[in-house]
């Protein structure tokens, strides 16, 4: 089931949540809504399942227009952050739920009703919990259930609004993966709400960058890394240092977006440091080193205007360097990008680096 998204527009008072968004989601995808709180990403999620109607503008499913079409009538399966299930229905019955109430026309047999709740059940790996009920599980249980009552009334699309924010790291880690392998066998065309970088790069197909109510940029997980289209797109996808001053003479060095203006982009795993100034480097001094895990983060301070950079390499790298070059802090040394992305925006406020 494909959807598109056509000059979508949409406020709560004098706030827009959805300025003009146009989108089109081809059937299968897993595309991920990405973005700050605020950015309009659950607006258009909701105006799409049918529970918010737009100012104007259009949804169509596969080609229909669905724009005031009842929530009920769309086949559509919504995943909340907070699962919904029934605290008092075993898990068996909250996947049953949604077959159990259909009009007595359309509701299948009992017999075939339990062949396809223990099919699902077995699909997220859950078919040795049927009769328990939602307090005996864990987070992570929880919202594969909530995944699987979702899908037994076989979705044409489904909506997931921040499925994995109420639970831990590892759990998030593991879930993602799951969905994402899920995903892959049932096909079913999904759009999924986060504010998780790592979270959309890993499950996504596609990823939808949103800010204030407008979509930045559209593209794979790698296009939008790789390409960000707008210094908000690249400071929102990672860290980034911000060098005020034309740092494009390097030489061997790419430089992308448009020419001119005086800020410079440059991520810190995208900076190198060298013993001697070479052309195009910055004279810095280190002020913190910071290791977690299999990376090595430094924190330096620029010599001539004081504003901080951070680098980012792997500890055996760092710990390579260290046998050369002196890098306790206090130490001076010189940091030389290997890349830099330059935008026709002229952002020249320090606050806005991240």
């Amino acid at each position: 089931m494909s959807i598109e998204v056509r000059n979508l527009n949409k406020r709560f008072g004098k706030t827009v949540v959805c300025d003009n968004l146009n989108l089109d989601i081809p059937s299968g995808e897993l595309v991920a809504l990405l973005g700050p709180s605020g950015s309009g990403k659950t607006s258009l999620l909701r105006i799409i399942a049918g529970l918010e109607v737009p100012d104007s503008g259009t949804v169509l499913f596969h080609g229909e227009d669905t724009t005031y079409t009842d929530v009920r009538e769309r086949q559509v399966g919504f995943v909340f952050q907070h699962y919904a299930l029934f605290a008092h229905m075993t898990i068996f019955e909250n996947v049953a739920f949604g077959l159990r109430v259909r009009p007595k026309a359309t509701r299948p047999p009992e017999a075939q009703i339990r062949a396809k709740v223990t099919d699902l059940l077995k699909l997220v790996q859950l078919d040795w919990i049927a009769d328990r009920y939602p307090h005996q599980l864990s987070g992570g249980q929880r919202q594969r259930i909530a995944l699987a009552r979702a899908l037994a009334v076989e979705p044409k699309v489904l909506l997931l609004d921040e499925p994995f924010g109420a639970l831990d790291a590892k759990v998030r880690k593991e879930l993602r993966r799951w969905l994402r392998r899920l995903h892959d066998e049932v096909h079913v065309t999904s759009v999924f709400v986060t504010h998780d970088q790592e979270e959309a790069m890993e499950v996504a197909d596609r990823i939808v960058v949103m800010n204030e109510g407008r979509i930045e940029q559209i593209g794979s997980p790698d296009e939008v890394y790789d390409h960000p289209a707008t210094p908000f797109v690249l400071k929102f996808l990672g860290d980034v240092n911000l060098f005020h001053g034309r740092l494009d003479h390097v030489q061997g060095v790419a430089v992308n977006g448009a020419p001119g203006g005086d800020v410079s982009y440059v991520r810190p795993h995208e900076l190198q440091i060298v013993e001697a100034p070479q052309v195009g480097s910055v004279a810095v001094r280190l002020t913190q080193v910071l290791t977690v895990g299999p990376n090595t983060r430094l924190e330096f301070k620029r010599l001539d205007d004081g504003s901080d950079i951070d680098v980012e390499l792997p500890r055996s790298e760092y710990r390579a360097l260290r046998e050369r070059l002196p890098l306790d802090a206090g130490a001076t040394t010189h940091l030389l990008p290997r890349r830099i992305r330059r935008f026709a925006e002229d952002l020249t406020d320090p606050a806005a680096m991240i």
